[in-house]
């Protein structure tokens, strides 16, 4: 479908659900969709994601970026914070999804990469049961599969185990690939990691090193990159940001690398090369 229409479709099931006064709609603009909403216009930037052995891009992360309104210079997960309940963030954040659908579509060099989505850790307390399902009449709305869909939760290590480890295995069933975000920030427990089963752990910045303490970071990272094949999980080191960093990634074992180093958040794609990907 073409992404004209697309965005119409998905306006007029939005005002449908919002009533005659909603004001949230997807709209183009110079060839990029934006998105009205939480009082706010919002964008998408996409981050690439390296193989560290080849250097070649194997996928997208889709970022929220703020054009307009009240969130300008905030981090955009502020907008998130003015949700006045469960389900309205849990709407919130499908549409933030959609809109870097849309804007994914626009990408024809993509083809073959994975992208990479994050989701709300309240969506995985506010939905009970189904997790991926309405997400999945959303993809197939725009011709695409959750087999191409990296969907990227986060752990704080607080959560009951057993029911983020029920959400991550009803996406996985789906066809879903699901990461661990910033793993080391809140917790760096491998138990709740082999209970939880990811495809993919993303380690967080903490862990990648800075000047004085890159051999201190070699050790750790390779230790954890050893243990995440263990358990069958490959892992992204974020925020690589200078050369230094790159080689204790490498060295490291690490498969696969994101940060300012291997490039920075845009508004297109960088063409993907190389059918690797994390598994």
């Amino acid at each position: 479908m073409p992404l004209d229409d697309l965005v119409h479709d998905f306006n007029t099931r939005s005002h449908l659900l919002q009533g005659a006064g909603g004001e949230e709609c997807f709209e183009i603009v110079d060839g990029q969709v934006r998105a009205r909403m939480a009082g706010s216009v919002f964008g998408t930037l996409f981050q690439p994601i390296v193989d560290c052995r080849s250097g070649r891009v194997v996928g997208h992360e889709a970022l929220l970026r703020v054009i307009e309104g009240p969130w300008v210079g905030l981090p955009p997960q502020a907008a998130y914070l003015d949700m006045p309940d469960d389900p309205s963030l849990v709407q919130l954040d499908r549409r933030v999804r959609t809109l870097h659908l849309l804007n994914f579509l626009q990408q024809q060099a993509q083809e073959g990469g994975f992208l990479a989505l994050n989701v709300h850790s309240q969506l995985l307390r506010g939905v009970h049961a189904n997790h991926g399902l309405a997400f999945e009449a959303i993809l197939a709305h725009c011709g695409l599969t959750p087999e191409g869909i990296v969907l990227e939760i986060p752990d704080d290590g607080f959560d009951p185990l057993r029911r983020l480890a029920g959400a991550l295995e009803a996406y996985r069933a789906r066809g879903y690939r699901v990461a661990i975000d910033n793993f080391g920030r809140h917790t760096a427990s491998l138990e709740r990691l082999e209970v939880l089963a990811p495809d993919i752990v993303k380690l967080d910045r903490s862990l990648v090193g800075h000047a004085g303490h890159l051999n201190l970071a070699r050790r750790v990272i390779t230790e954890l990159a050893e243990e995440l094949r263990r358990i069958g999980a490959s892992a992204i080191c974020q925020c690589v940001e200078s050369p230094m960093q790159s080689q204790v990634a490498k060295e490291a074992g690490v498969e696969f690398m994101q940060g300012f180093l291997v490039g920075r958040p845009a508004a297109r794609c960088l063409p993907v090369a190389g059918p690797r990907s994390p598994r």
